[in-house]
């Protein structure tokens, strides 16, 4: 089964998708599930969870912001706090019941990188992101292997038109969160979807420079 496991609401400021149409378009692209991953916030999890419908699973998840870059949490029912060290950050999402993700390590400004995947452990290394260069996930995918870690792949879609770009495949039973979760914390997952490509490129920049500008030139 598919699962896209990163995807932004209107819980996020750099995005405008509603929770029930992100559910909408991920049932009509014949995915199993999704993750709402909205940046250090929780708010868009309950509009998406009721507006699924059948066995259709939401993931309750957060892309939190640390001090070297983004973390991926799933299964968290409250906010882990931004700003905190990759390693922190990792231990409350573990402590919360949570699993922990480097959301896609090598991007430029919001990835890890190298020295931030060397402060702990994941179970996990996102390496196919949608919103991510080819290069960039290649270079993810090479170090999960290296660590012989699993991996997931995730449109990081702030667009509806995004989602399901990038997937997860998970032999998760008969759906239940639980299960998911499970596959996710032993490193079982494999990734599979498309990069960042030229047009999405020029998209991608021209969106992410506008709002860090009018963000006052403050990362998310």
């Amino acid at each position: 089964m598919f699962f896209d496991l990163h995807n932004h609401t209107r819980h996020s400021p750099d995005s405008r998708v509603a929770p029930a149409d992100l559910v909408m378009m991920a049932q009509r692209a014949g995915l199993a599930g999704v993750a709402i991953t909205d940046h250090n916030s929780m708010g868009g999890v309950r509009d998406a969870q009721e507006a699924a419908r059948g066995s259709f699973l939401v993931i309750p998840a957060i892309e939190v912001s640390t001090r070297s870059g983004h973390v991926l949490g799933y299964g968290l029912r409250d906010v882990v706090p931004r700003g905190l060290s990759v390693r922190e950050t990792v231990e409350r999402i573990v402590a919360a019941g949570g699993v922990p993700v480097a959301a896609h390590p090598y991007r430029f400004w919001s990835g890890l990188g190298d020295e931030g995947l060397a402060e702990t452990s994941f179970p996990a290394h996102e390496t196919r992101n949608g919103r991510t260069l080819r290069r960039g996930n290649e270079r993810a995918r090479e170090r999960a292997r290296a660590l012989r870690v699993g991996e997931t792949g995730g449109s990081d879609s702030h667009f509806l038109d995004e989602v399901a770009k990038a997937v997860t495949a998970i032999d998760a039973g008969d759906l239940p969160l639980d299960d998911v979760l499970q596959q996710l914390g032993q490193g079982k997952t494999t990734a599979e979807g498309t990069d960042r490509g030229a047009g999405a490129t020029a998209r991608y920049v021209t969106k992410a420079v506008s709002e860090w500008i009018g963000r006052g030139m403050r990362r998310i």
